[in-house]
C-alpha cells in the first residue's frame, strides 16, 4: 500500500510533465497532406481565389499520390492573388519549437509580371498578435526569398518558423500565387511538421 501511494504522486508528475512539454518531434499537423484522402476528397485544403484564378485538384499531374492542388492564371495585368489554405486547431507545440513547411511544386510556364509577382508558401500563427501587441514570429514566408518561374519538375520548397511564440490558437499554411503572375502551379505532399 505504500509503495502504491508513492507511485500515485510520481505517475501525476509524469503525466503533467508530458502534458506541457507539448506534441512531439515529428508530429505532422497538416490533414491529407498528400492528397490521398479516402473519400478522395481535397478537404481541409480551402481554396481561397479572386477573380481570374482557376484553383482546382488534379488527377493528371502528380507527385507521389493520385493528385495535386493547382493555381492558374493567364491574365498578366491580374493584380489579385490566388491561395490554398488549411488551418490546425489541434494541440499547439510548445513555445519555442520550431514548425518545417514542405511543399514540393511543378510549373508550368510561370512569368512574373510585377514586383509583388511570385508563388510562395506562408506559416501564420493565431492570433496575430499576442496579449502584450507583439506581432513578431507569428509570420513567416518564402515570398521575398525565392522567385519561382518558367517551367520546372517537382522541386520542394521549405519554410521554418523557428520559434513557436506563446499564444497560439491555430496554425494556418497557406500555398499562394500572387499577383500578376500568370502561368499554372502545383502542389503536392504538403507537410508541416514539428521539429
Amino acid at each position: 500500500m505504500k509503495r502504491i501511494s508513492l507511485l500515485i504522486p510520481i505517475f501525476a508528475l509524469f503525466i503533467s510533465c508530458t502534458e506541457d512539454d507539448g506534441l512531439p518531434v515529428n508530429t505532422q499537423l497538416l490533414k491529407n497532406s498528400d492528397l490521398e484522402s479516402p473519400d478522395g476528397s481535397i478537404s481541409p485544403w480551402v481554396p481561397v481565389t479572386e477573380p481570374g484564378f482557376n484553383l482546382g485538384s488534379s488527377t493528371e499531374v502528380f507527385r507521389s499520390s493520385k493528385k495535386s492542388l493547382f493555381i492558374e492564371n493567364s491574365d498578366s495585368l491580374n493584380t489579385n492573388s490566388a491561395t490554398w489554405r488549411q488551418s490546425y486547431n489541434g494541440p499547439m507545440p510548445s513555445k519555442g519549437m520550431k514548425l518545417v513547411l514542405r511543399a514540393h511544386l511543378k510549373g508550368d510556364n510561370i512569368e512574373l509580371k510585377g514586383p509583388e509577382s511570385n508563388v510562395f508558401i506562408s506559416i501564420r500563427v493565431f492570433p496575430v498578435e499576442d496579449s502584450n501587441g507583439n506581432t513578431f514570429g507569428r509570420y513567416v514566408t518564402t515570398q521575398n526569398q525565392i522567385g519561382v518561374s518558367g517551367t520546372f519538375e517537382w522541386t520542394q520548397l521549405r519554410l521554418t518558423l523557428p520559434n513557436t511564440p506563446e499564444e497560439v490558437d491555430n496554425i494556418v499554411v497557406y500555398l499562394v500565387m500572387g499577383s500578376r503572375t500568370t502561368g499554372k502551379i502545383y502542389f503536392d505532399d504538403i507537410t508541416l511538421t514539428v521539429e
